[in-house]
Order: structure tokens, then C-alpha cells, then sequence
């Protein structure tokens, strides 16, 4: 059975195995792009017989964060301007260890993710160690003529909060609680959208740019400073 390994690649976790997935979810995955940074770097161990589970880890901070295996001294980047890594396909059920690192400060990570399941464990900001919170997602939306967007509320100051349509009446998300995702599908477009914080218009906006049929994207709402702000991601699967 082959690895998913790249050759000399940094090795921040032993080889992957290939699994097999739910015939909808792989689907979905076979629409998935690469992404530009770290996507071909294995991070976490897969076994040949279950059902895959994958995560991600995102940066909601204002600066670098870096992400590390238990026990590893390797570590993937997470830039400001690119703040989401791939999702990385893991062993179902099984322990997930690693540590969040920003400058002086540190996380450790800790979770485990269901079969079929798709788990993003977001950093925070704030002083001290560092504070995450995990969103999980069970997709079973796939449409190739569809684009799939979420909307991630991350910041608890904006809640409930929502997206709306710039230029036009129309609501993207309504009612999205601190702490939980919807996701949704809508029509290929490009469109700018702005920041609806407990029913009110906020300073917020974002140009989703050119949305393609058939992929996946999330929206995050996450702190900054006394607002919030947005940033999208293409939910990328690490190949």
C-alpha cells in the first residue's frame, strides 16, 4: 500500500496510510484543491481500515502562529495572510496531540475527530497560554454545480452574527451563536459581503472573490481588538 508522503518532505509526523472513505465523501473530496504553503506535509498518522477524519488549524491571531506534533520540534506556519492550514487526514477516534506557538506563548492541542468528521481548531488571541476553541462539521451538502460556504462565528463580542450581501438586501447567514458554524449552498458568484453583528451592520467586510462551483469555503468571524473581523479559506484537503 503506497504512502501520501512527499519525498524529503519535513517529516512532523509519521506516513500516511490511505483509507477509504464514504463513497459521498469522497466526492466531495475529489473537488478539493491544494494549497499554496504546507498542504503536502503529513501531520498525522492514518490507519488502512477506518472511515478517514480530518483537521485543520487556523490562526485568529493578529501574528504568526506555528503548529507542532507532540513531541516534534518540526512545525508548519500559519502567516497572518494565510491563516488556515489543509485539513489533514487523521486516525478516527484517536487521540490528536500537538501545541499551538506564537512568539513566548503556547497551546497544547487535544482532540479526537469522528469518522467522516471534519474538525478546525482555531487559535485565539488573548495573553497567556494560548486558548482554542474546535467547530466540527459531518458534511453530506456536496453539489459539483454548488458552491459550499460556512460561516465560522468565532468571536463571542458578535453574537449572533450574520453575513449580508454589500449592495443588495439580501442575507447571506442569519442568527450564527458564538462558537458554531452554518454552511450553506449557493450559486457560483463573486460577491462582498458585510459583518452583521446582533442584528446590527458592522464595520466588517470581505470580497469572497470568484466562487467556484463544486468547492468548499468558510468564512471566519473572529476578535480584533474592540471589532471583529472576516477572513475566507478554501477548505483544502492535504494531498
Amino acid at each position: 500500500m503506497s504512502t501520501h508522503t512527499l519525498k524529503n518532505a519535513p517529516r512532523l509526523f509519521p506516513s500516511l496510510f490511505p483509507r477509504l472513505c464514504p463513497p459521498l465523501l469522497l466526492a466531495a473530496l475529489s473537488c478539493l484543491g491544494s494549497l499554496a504553503h504546507a498542504a503536502d506535509i503529513p501531520l498525522y498518522e492514518t490507519g488502512p481500515s477506518q472511515d478517514a477524519a480530518f483537521v485543520r488549524f487556523i490562526n485568529a491571531q493578529a501574528g504568526l502562529l506555528e503548529v507542532s506534533s507532540a513531541g516534534s520540534v518540526t512545525r508548519t506556519k500559519l502567516e497572518p495572510g494565510q491563516p488556515a492550514s489543509p485539513f489533514y487526514t487523521v486516525d478516527a477516534n484517536a487521540r490528536v496531540k500537538g501545541r499551538f506557538h506564537a512568539g513566548s506563548q503556547q497551546g497544547d492541542i487535544g482532540l479526537t475527530v469522528k469518522p467522516g468528521e471534519f474538525a478546525s481548531v482555531v487559535a485565539l488571541p488573548g495573553t497567556g497560554a494560548i486558548k482554542q476553541i474546535i467547530l466540527r462539521e459531518q458534511p453530506d451538502d456536496f453539489n459539483a454545480l454548488k458552491v459550499s460556504l460556512a460561516l465560522y462565528n468565532i468571536d463571542p463580542q458578535c453574537g449572533p452574527a450574520g453575513l449580508k450581501v454589500m449592495g443588495r438586501s439580501a442575507a447571506l447567514f442569519e442568527s450564527v451563536a458564538s462558537g458554531s458554524l452554518q454552511r450553506r449552498a449557493l450559486n457560483p458568484v463573486s460577491i462582498s459581503v458585510q459583518l452583521v453583528c446582533k442584528g446590527v451592520l458592522a464595520p466588517a467586510t470581505l470580497a469572497l472573490g470568484a466562487l467556484q462551483a463544486g468547492q468548499r469555503y468558510s468564512v471566519f468571524v473572529v476578535p480584533s481588538g474592540v471589532n471583529s473581523r472576516l477572513f475566507i479559506t478554501s477548505d483544502n484537503l492535504a494531498r
